[in-house]
């Protein structure tokens, strides 16, 4: 059975989502170009999120989103996320093994091993969820469903939260042409900067969608009691 963290720890959690230009044609997977990092509040379905941005060259788009983004070397910042998950005791959550693919290959083996521990994919909890929901119906099951399927499943009442019209490879593509074009946020003509503002909603939204899917799965988590038994 898919480990299913506590609704406790899926709140205490760090939900993790990344962004870049997706696998080559050769098989290789780039270094990603950002990634978002959501924290829930401590009540309610809201949280706080932050746009952390990898490469010097987008200085431009880090400095737009002002104190809620970071532009930090790779490894540095998940060095730094590392101890702070350690710290608190929390979780890095993540919807799918993809981050932890990038983390494993990006950064140095020592600090990956650190950090695997706390890692946690929630889409095989969710995945069981769904199944025992009958989320997607008898007839279709959860094969080949992607994060927005499940949301869109299991918060049926709740609107679906905007797309990105070009896809997040592609708006990652030509925004790293723009910065290595120009130095300063001006210098981007407004359809670059749409491309910024876009890219960052979706992976806020991807964040979103994880954390709020968790929280389904974690209230669903069987409540035990001060003998260790499923109540």
């Amino acid at each position: 059975m898919p480990k299913t963290l506590t609704p406790a720890e899926y709140r205490n959690a760090i939900y993790l989502d990344f962004e870049g230009e997706g696998k080559k044609r050769d098989g290789s997977v780039p270094m990603p170009h950002m990634a978002g990092i959501f924290k829930p509040n401590v009540k309610g379905k809201s949280g706080k999120y932050k746009s952390i941005f990898f490469f010097k060259s987008w200085k431009p788009v880090a400095h737009y989103f002002g104190k809620a983004a970071l532009l930090i070397e790779f490894a540095d910042y998940f060095e730094i996320l590392t101890d702070e998950l350690i710290a608190n005791d929390q979780y890095l959550v993540c919807w799918s093994i993809h981050e932890s693919m990038i983390l494993e290959r990006y950064l140095p083996s020592p600090l990956f091993e650190r950090l695997s521990r706390r890692l946690h994919n929630v889409h095989l909890p969710a995945k069981q969820y769904a199944r025992r929901k009958n989320s997607f119906g008898a007839e279709t099951g959860s094969y080949g469903k992607k994060l927005e399927d499940y949301f869109t499943a299991i918060y049926l009442e709740r609107p679906l939260f905007t797309g990105l019209s070009c896809g997040p490879a592609e708006a990652c593509r030509r925004l790293h042409a723009a910065c290595a074009t120009h130095q300063h946020w001006n210098g981007f003509n407004e359809r670059q900067k749409g491309y910024a503002k876009d890219l960052v909603g979706y992976n806020l939204d991807d964040c979103r969608m994880t954390w709020l899917i968790a929280l389904k799965v974690g209230n669903s988590h069987p409540k035990i009691s001060k003998t260790g038994d499923a109540l």
